[in-house]
């Protein structure tokens, strides 16, 4: 256990390695600062995620001793809706297939794993008993399914916890719709973005922000910043094709909306 904590303790994605995980560097290294911040404000903890497909962000959570207990909720669909546009295929989307991937990473860290196959609006928030102090969503990439995503982990979790969200510049209409509820019922919350594509939102009293590792992070926010912006060019690319801009440019000149006065 002194290579993994070592490893935690300098955000290497060395320990996201032996599995595939849909996450760039930058995602991982977040993850891991979130995870290290966590093990300072509490002695253990749950890890409850949403959409765990291979496992490859199982893995850090697996090897650490301090995370007694670990919830993985997948409806392991073969094709799942995505805001993009087009529907994402996952290979081999079952829960054995991850365990067995999981069981060749860290044996010992198989029997605090408990898996629920289902999407969250066919579990009765009841079945998890552990209080999960970290929830990370990174199922079905609609802002629907984001936001039931988000209420499930919200009811189950502790008083005191995070919610991380990826590839938040995809659901970032489900992730706008949560901090007005937050806003709206009066709860205590804290809420930032992490390289490259990770979105952070503190509930109650559960300050990860004071971490070094993650205040390195916020002072240079631009990654999670252009990253996004980089991802919404294709877009501004499309749209600023000859035939869109004509129509664009004739539509201004008929309304006027073009002249600053």
């Amino acid at each position: 256990m002194k290579v993994f904590e070592k490893n935690l303790e300098s955000l290497d994605v060395k320990l996201f390695e032996k599995i595939h995980s849909q996450t760039s560097d930058d995602d991982k290294r977040s993850i891991l600062a979130c995870q290290k911040a966590v093990r300072h404000l509490v002695p253990e903890y749950a890890f409850l995620e949403i959409g765990s497909y291979r496992g490859g962000s199982l893995q850090p959570f697996a090897m650490d001793q301090k995370c007694k207990r670990i919830i993985s909720i997948d409806k392991r669909p073969k094709v799942s809706p995505d805001e993009r546009g087009v529907d994402q295929v996952y290979l081999e989307n079952t829960t054995e297939k991850m365990l067995e991937n999981l069981r060749e990473v860290f044996p010992d860290g198989i029997s605090k794993i408990r898996t629920i196959d289902g999407d969250v609006s066919e579990i009765d928030p009841g079945e998890v008993t552990e209080k999960p102090e970290m929830c990370f969503i990174d199922g079905e990439h609609t802002d629907e399914a984001t936001w039931r995503d988000f209420l499930f982990c919200h009811k189950v979790m502790a008083n005191d916890g995070v919610v991380l969200f990826h590839d938040a510049m995809i659901i970032y209409n489900a992730i706008s719709r949560i901090i007005e509820r937050l806003a709206e019922n009066n709860v205590k919350f804290r809420a930032y973005n992490l390289p490259s594509v990770m979105f952070v939102i503190e509930i109650g009293d559960f300050p990860l922000y004071k971490s070094k590792a993650i205040g390195e992070m916020l002072s240079n926010n631009y990654v999670g910043y252009l990253e996004a912006l980089r991802f919404s060019d294709q877009y501004r690319q499309f749209a600023n094709r000859r035939l869109f801009r004509f129509a664009r440019n004739l539509k201004a000149k008929i309304t006027g909306s073009n002249i600053t006065k």
